[in-house]
């Protein structure tokens, strides 16, 4: 390894900064997604469960739709022109406040149509500070490692997801031993909705401990300030290239919630396991999540973004047989449901590890925080929509029962898009170094 491969005390510090900032972020998407079965009809009743939950996803969905807004806002006047640590540290503040006011709600029983809207409005607001901490947390530490850690450091920030489900997990689980039976619709899920502050325990340690950016900082010195890097991202020079990697982020995006994301309403209807197998089957998964994107970050570090984006999206045509298989197995089968959802969760988001630091290297430092962060938040907007779409076709189709083989056809949809993007796009490995030499040169 050559000496300036070496990570120092600082780069661990950005390393931790983007994972640990990403993680609790999405303690609460995972808390909404493990507790829909069962609070669907609190919110949304319905005498069809699964236009419940359908319309308990699209209440979830709202936030999706704020976080390509919080992303511009942020990227535009703070991440980009004031710094990334002050887009993680009032993202945090907005994300700790409107995630655990969803625990206080009344219930529609209590509050009638006032319970959902409260909802809903909560989950916008969510949603733009969510896309807001994005211009920092997804920047900050894979641009300010070496080039050498690049590929890994992106791939583990993007695997924080499954530190946040196996947090997510661990606790729903508690909570179900905790409240059983009904006692669950009274205090459970509010308790998991309560867990929105552990962000705040990312505050303190991004505030006082963690260095801004060296990358942001020398682009600031050197390269000439962008007075709208919003503007800038959609103007020809970037126009394209933003389309193709928006393309690609939809694609992983898309992946992520129909195995992730819908892994626990597929487990409760369709294998019939009670909210502590769940519990227990989703804590195993995530450490699949874990390991899967980093691995896939770090092979990309030696075969390029692309290739590796490419492979991904033929894992997955491989492994969609496996949700076919899923589906056959009975509550009684557990530890073959466990292996097979850990299979999945392993192999399916495999290639999505380059995403996070493909993004970092496609857009320059000085508009870096507003690309990657719009092109982020956009693309799991449009793949967080798959959880309501899923659950309409099922209402319409006949239920559960299609489940299986609806799932298997999305997925080979989903890696028809992955893989048009990633032949599409340019490989990007190594244009954050290329760029840092030419300041280096220029100053």
């Amino acid at each position: 390894m050559k000496p300036n491969d070496k990570l120092t005390g600082k780069h661990v510090k950005w390393i931790l900064a983007s994972f640990f900032t990403w993680t609790f972020d999405l303690y609460d998407l995972f808390s909404i997604l493990l507790v829909t079965p069962y609070i669907a009809g609190l919110f949304f009743p319905s005498k069809v469960a699964l236009l419940s939950i359908a319309a308990t996803y699209a209440g979830f969905l709202t936030s999706f739709l704020m976080r390509p807004v919080g992303a511009a806002y942020f990227g535009n006047n703070i991440a980009d022109k004031l710094g990334r640590k002050k887009a993680i540290v009032y993202g945090i503040i907005g994300l700790a406040i409107t995630a655990t006011l969803q625990g206080a709600l009344p219930t529609y029983e209590a509050a009638g149509i006032i319970a959902p809207i409260s909802l809903i409005i909560l989950r916008l607001a969510e949603g733009f500070f969510v896309g807001g901490i994005t211009t920092g947390s997804h920047t900050i530490g894979p641009e300010s490692v070496p080039e050498r850690h690049r590929g890994w450091v992106g791939g583990i920030g993007f695997s924080a997801a499954g530190a946040a489900y196996l947090i997510a997990s661990a606790w729903f689980y508690l909570t179900a031993l905790l409240f059983p039976g009904s006692s669950y619709l009274v205090w459970g899920w509010r308790v998991m909705f309560f867990g929105g502050l552990l962000p705040l325990a990312v505050l303190g340690f991004v505030s006082y401990l963690v260095p801004e950016s060296e990358m942001w900082q020398r682009a600031k010195e050197k390269l000439k300030p962008i007075k709208t890097p919003v503007r800038e991202l959609f103007s020809s020079r970037y126009r394209r290239l933003f389309g193709i990697a928006l393309m690609i982020t939809v694609g992983w995006a898309l992946m992520y919630y129909l195995t992730q994301g819908l892994f626990p309403t597929f487990l409760s209807k369709v294998n019939g396991l009670s909210k502590a197998e769940i519990g227990i089957t989703m804590l195993i998964a995530s450490l699949g999540m874990l390991i899967g994107p980093t691995l896939g970050g770090e092979i990309s570090q030696h075969i390029g973004r692309k290739l590796m984006s490419i492979i991904g999206g033929v894992i997955v045509i491989a492994i969609s047989p496996l949700y076919l298989y899923l589906g056959s197995l009975p509550a009684s089968a557990l530890s073959e449901i466990i292996l097979a959802t850990f299979l999945i969760s392993l192999l399916s988001d495999f290639g999505g590890g380059i995403v996070m630091v493909y993004l970092n290297e496609l857009y320059p430092t000085n508009i870096r925080g507003t690309g990657v962060a719009f092109t982020w938040n956009t693309g799991f907007a449009i793949g967080g929509a798959s959880p309501t779409i899923i659950s309409l076709i099922l209402a319409e189709v006949g239920g559960v029962s299609r489940f299986p083989m609806l799932m298997f056809s999305a997925l080979i949809f989903t890696a028809a898009i992955i893989l048009i993007g990633s032949i599409l796009t340019r490989e990007t490995k190594g244009s954050i170094s290329k760029e840092l030499e030419l300041m280096e040169k220029e100053g």
